[in-house]
């Protein structure tokens, strides 16, 4: 009889130590999951997005010649609007002799419609993010430089202001060719202005 009372005093002790690890384990779990990097790792996101310098564009008018009859829809007039910009330095007062063959970079134009319904053109071009003078050479499709002065005032207000007026003539836009790229199915995605397809229609003249 004292064998077997023992015994069984033996089985109840540890029946209540592991009664005890299991209440004990997810209090310590919990504990972990606190103290985890994640919260560390949102702080450093947030603190790389504040330190984000501001970007700041000018606009300023172009007109878009030579577009094909078969060419309505605003999304394409503006793909087949070509102009790069190079950059100058501020006290230029004309755009080089001989174009430059590097630096430069494509420009965005976007449509602008009216109230009645008009449609005009403009290019997007890069502003100093804070009060100062950026200059440009800009060419169009065919190589004819125009030199655009870009300023930003001590209230952060982008103007852009071209020595002559800016016009390119419409060219059909070309697309990677397979291999390069994302080849077929990035033609949709490679190039955000190609949303702009679905855009409103070009009045007819």
């Amino acid at each position: 009889m004292n064998k077997n009372l023992k015994r069984g005093a033996l089985l109840a002790a540890s029946a209540a130590t592991v009664l005890s690890l299991t209440i004990a384990t997810p209090s310590f779990a919990h504990d972990g999951k606190a103290k985890g990097p994640r919260a560390g790792s949102s702080s450093l996101a947030n603190e790389n997005r504040e330190a984000k310098a501001p970007h700041t564009h000018a606009s300023v008018s172009v007109s878009i010649t030579a577009i094909p009859s078969t060419v309505t829809n605003v999304g394409q007039i503006v793909r087949g609007a070509q102009f790069v910009a190079y950059p100058l330095a501020a006290d230029a007062t004309a755009v080089p002799a001989t174009r430059p063959t590097t630096g430069g970079k494509p420009v965005k134009v976007a449509a602008k419609v009216s109230a009645n319904n008009t449609i005009s053109y403009e290019l997007r071009i890069d502003a100093p993010a804070t009060a100062g003078v950026k200059k440009f050479a800009v060419y169009n499709s065919a190589g004819v430089g125009v030199l655009v002065t870009v300023t930003t005032d001590s209230a952060g207000t982008a103007t852009a202001t071209s020595s002559t007026a800016l016009t390119t003539a419409y060219a059909e836009p070309t697309k990677p060719a397979m291999g390069k790229g994302k080849g077929k199915k990035g033609d949709h995605k490679h190039d955000g202005r190609m949303k702009m397809g679905r855009g409103p229609q070009a009045p007819t003249v």
